[in-house]
């Protein structure tokens, strides 16, 4: 849709103010702010101001001297899905059956439509078509056709949007194959455009991966019929995100969909958050629950569709009549044409190694869990502490897993089992990090670490203590902290405790989480060359040179998981300078 300016060039005639719209501006803004007083919930809050706008919206109609019949003033974006915020634009479309009214007089009833509305002060996009305009035009462009499929009447003749509607969702449902590719395809470049919204400082609600844009999307994914769509959690996280945006409109006074730094601390009061860290902490949240909810329904979109291909293996198994295909990979789960699920056999009730056990299994095969295999593994009995053999063995399958880990717990993570496992890692969950040289926040940087360190494994003499350490080394990094180093090691012998870690992998572990950052210090703000660097770095060690090599390998997977700019071939000199003089000052004593 396209924007005009709120004066026509070389135009005379003055335009009328019909009351419908003249004050909208300011009484819907004043609306909002008395909402928000209120405490308001927010769906509420968004159902009243649509209405508002509708309310308006209707007189102004009325005052255009619209006909009734052939014509109507439709909604989609926001005022559409019925979820308008304090400042949101007006998306509107004025919709004709092309044929009961000559293009000049459409012309004149859209210049006594959109002229008001610009001239109140109000953001609009706007377009005139006929049903076959908005079919052709959807055909050809993506996020025109998912915008028409929230397509709602405002005034006029509401058969004329009901046909549009329903034609569109025809046409939808009838290109899905050719319009899931495009679909993916607009996601990945908006995630790269705008970054991922869980982990940016200044994160773009709408268009960041996880946002808003990707929240529609879930519908119109589902509008296909290839794949239903989660509910409950997600609806929730979008919730969340409208909540933030129609804070950060009243507090901005424009339709601003980033929370700029400059707006934190103000959006947060008006939101009863005391830090904005704790609000950037929600969004984190809410955006990784949408952004893992699109990656499902996507999933389940392209299975469809593959399956329902000629030579599919579906398509196989219907023509000779066989059963779909059921594997199984472990105790109580089974893998069902490429994905991870519970077996029929299975009590998720009974059974408290079933989650770590799926995680691991996940993985080491690179299978994904079933919606249904994931809300089984809630149902499990907490371990019993310390943990037994099999659970630690369960841990470190899962550890190893690098080429899966992340998404592995991105999965278990928003099933809240990470903190059931350990309950430590609530502090630093969906935590913010300020400094620049870092991309994740602090929890996803310690599962990046380990992903990292996984690789290096074979360099150094225990891999699965590189690997331990890694996966806590910033568990200190919670509120408050000053010395997150410190204050992780001093959070790690209650930890091993719980997982049944040996007296001689806690001390280790101990003392990494401590000395995390000593190398890197030391090479970079010491002489590294100077003998005396050296012989300081092993008395942090205790002289072993097991450690030093694990600390090597820990700094590197450290330093490139916090982002491009922390691991230079500068820093790489230095610590591998520095390092090799301490293996040789420790060779000598």
């Amino acid at each position: 849709m396209e924007n005009t300016p709120s004066t026509a060039e070389g135009s005379d005639a003055e335009v009328p103010h019909p009351h419908g719209v003249r004050d909208l501006k300011r009484v819907r803004a004043a609306l909002a702010q008395q909402l928000f007083d209120d405490a308001v919930p927010g769906p509420e809050r968004r159902k009243a101001l649509t209405s508002l706008v509708k309310a308006r919206l209707v007189e102004h109609w009325e005052g255009a001297d619209a006909p009734s019949e052939g014509a109507a003033l439709a909604a989609v974006g926001s005022l559409g899905r019925g979820d308008s915020g304090p400042a949101s634009d007006l998306d509107l479309v004025l919709l004709h059956d092309g044929k009961t009214h000559s293009k000049d007089d459409l012309a004149a009833l859209a210049q006594r439509l959109w002229y008001p509305i610009w001239d109140a002060g109000l953001e609009l996009d706007h377009s005139t078509r006929s049903i076959t305009e908005c079919r052709q035009v959807a055909s050809k462009d993506l996020a025109a056709a998912a915008g028409l499929l929230d397509v709602q009447p405002i005034a006029g003749d509401e058969a004329l949007v009901t046909q549009a509607r329903s034609a569109i969702y025809q046409d939808w449902r009838s290109a899905a194959r050719k319009r899931l590719p495009e679909l993916l395809a607009n996601s990945r470049a908006r995630a790269e455009r705008h970054g991922e919204l869980a982990y940016l400082i200044e994160p773009h609600l709408k268009e960041a991966r996880g946002g808003l844009r990707d929240y529609a999307s879930l519908s119109a994914l589902s509008a296909t019929w290839l794949t239903d769509r989660p509910h409950g959690a997600v609806d929730d996280a979008a919730e969340h995100l409208r909540d933030v945006r129609d804070a950060i409109h009243l507090v901005s006074g424009r339709p601003v969909n980033i929370l700029g730094r400059h707006l934190a601390d103000e959006v947060a009061s008006l939101m009863g958050i005391a830090d904005p860290d704790d609000l950037l902490a929600s969004l984190a949240q809410a955006g990784r629950t949408v952004a893992y909810a699109v990656d499902t329904t996507e999933r389940g979109a392209r299975r469809s569709l593959e399956r329902s291909g000629i030579g599919s293996r579906a398509w196989k198994a219907r023509r000779l009549g066989a059963a779909p295909r059921h594997v199984h990979v472990a105790q109580g789960l089974i893998d069902v044409d490429g994905e991870l699920a519970l077996a029929s056999d299975a009590q998720a009730s009974a059974d408290p190694l079933l989650p770590l056990r799926a995680a691991a299994t996940a993985a080491s095969t690179g299978l994904v869990f079933t919606p249904g295999l994931l809300e089984a593994l809630n149902q499990a009995p907490d371990l019993p502490e310390p943990w037994p053999t099999q659970a630690r063995d369960h841990l470190r399958e899962l550890l190893r897993g690098s080429a899966h880990l992340a998404a592995v717990w991105e999965a278990i993570d928003l099933q809240g089992l990470a903190v059931r496992w350990v309950p430590e890692w609530e502090g630093v969950r969906n935590r913010p990090q300020r400094s620049p040289v870092h991309v994740y926040t602090v929890d996803r940087h310690m599962i990046e670490a380990t992903v990292l360190a996984g690789r290096m494994r074979r360099q150094v003499p225990t891999p699965d203590l590189l690997l331990l350490t890694a996966w806590l080394h910033d568990i200190g990094k919670r509120p408050g902290a000053t010395d997150h180093s410190a204050d992780g090691a001093a959070l790690i012998p209650t930890i091993a405790a719980r997982l049944g870690l040996s007296d001689g992998t806690t001390a280790d572990v101990t003392l990494l989480v401590r000395e995390h950052l000593t190398l890197a210090e030391f090479a970079t703000k010491r002489d590294p060359a100077d003998p005396v660097t050296a012989s300081a770095l092993m008395e942090r060690l205790n002289g072993r040179v097991d450690l030093l090599d694990t600390l090597r390998a820990l700094t590197e997977a450290d330093a490139k998981a916090a982002g491009p700019k922390a691991w230079t071939t500068w820093r790489t000199t230095l610590i591998d300078q520095l390092t090799d003089a301490a293996r040789r000052h420790a060779q000598a004593q």
